[in-house]
């Protein structure tokens, strides 16, 4: 009798044992500042960004199922144009009205409602070309009404022309003329100018449209001696001009020999998008031409009494160009 009562207080002993919650004392560690700012073993909520999602974090730190507060409303999504080309995707969520919790699977939003008693609207909008494609380019929210609707940098995203685009285009150099060609005397007026026009060109950028001009507006010379100078004006041709008459674009070679003329043609830019206005470009391109060789010949006064129909081989009869 005395075993079995023995026997009986023992198993009530391990009963209360493992029925009373044990507590483990942890080893104390030192608190980070996330150790503190959490609390202790208590779940949150936190906003999953434009997906529309709240999640739920547990003790655990684990993150569980997503819980819907928004949904896409496909009814209002839209397209809408800046300009000619430039096209944007408009799209809407809706707040998860507790109306609705069954019908989409989401949760009813924990914020309070509009203070008409709508729910919020959140509207997106993202470019679907030009250079931000893809990319979410705005986003509001809004109760009951609706605010026009604005696309956040749209005027910048029309093609531009910038400098170093405008310096690429395959523009045409001038071309340097000397009349007579390649020839002039020491201390004689060498006449020399520049042939140049206007060039178009027409570049399509981010699905838009782009016409270009380059406009020559001023010409550096180079005449290989020592001496430049720059010009607004290109010259022209002069036709029965003698060494001793000047021209606007002509030059002085005070010694002689061959001299290099180098040109260098500088351009100003401007650009229409999709039939827009004309804007001018910031900055020039400076375009050098091919160089020509200028002969710079002595001059020799012989002064004569015969008649060279009578004696060619008098002074000044003999051709320079005959041995």
């Amino acid at each position: 009798m005395k075993r079995l009562y023995s026997a009986l207080i023992l198993i009530s002993a391990m009963i209360l044992i493992f029925s009373t919650p044990l507590t483990v004392q942890a080893p104390a560690t030192a608190l980070t500042q996330d150790s503190v700012a959490r609390p202790a073993c208590d779940s949150s909520l936190s906003f999953g960004g434009d997906s529309g999602h709240t999640h739920e974090e547990g003790c655990d730190g684990k993150v569980h199922k997503p819980r819907g507060t928004f949904y896409k409303d496909n009814s209002k999504s839209k397209q809408v144009r800046y300009g000619p080309k430039l096209k944007y995707q408009v799209e809407y969520l809706r707040q998860c009205e507790p109306a609705l919790m069954e019908k989409l699977g989401c949760d009813a939003n924990p914020d309070p409602p509009c203070s008409d008693g709508s729910y919020p609207v959140v509207r997106l909008i993202y470019a679907i070309n030009g250079p931000r494609k893809g990319q979410l380019v705005g986003t509001s929210s809004y109760c009951s009404v609706e605010p026009k609707l604005e696309v956040p940098g749209a005027e910048q995203d029309i093609a531009k022309i910038t400098p170093e685009r405008f310096r690429r285009l395959p523009i045409l150099a001038s071309a340097i003329i000397s009349q007579p060609e390649g020839f002039s005397l020491r201390n004689g007026h060498a006449h020399m100018y520049a042939e140049s026009r206007r060039q178009n060109f027409e570049v399509t950028l981010f699905d838009q449209h782009v016409r270009i001009r380059a406009i020559p507006t001023s010409y550096g010379w180079n005449y290989g001696d020592g001496t430049a100078q720059r010009l607004s004006f290109p010259g022209q041709s002069v036709i029965n001009r003698g060494f001793d008459e000047a021209t606007t674009t002509s030059h002085v070679y005070q010694e002689t020999g061959d001299f290099k003329v180098g040109l260098s043609t500088r351009f100003r830019g401007e650009y229409s998008t999709e039939n827009g206005p004309w804007i001018p470009i910031p900055g020039v391109a400076n375009v050098p031409s091919d160089p020509i060789t200028m002969s710079v010949w002595r001059t020799k006064k012989i002064l004569v009494a015969e008649n060279c129909n009578q004696n060619n081989d008098a002074p000044g009869c003999k051709s320079i160009f005959q041995e």
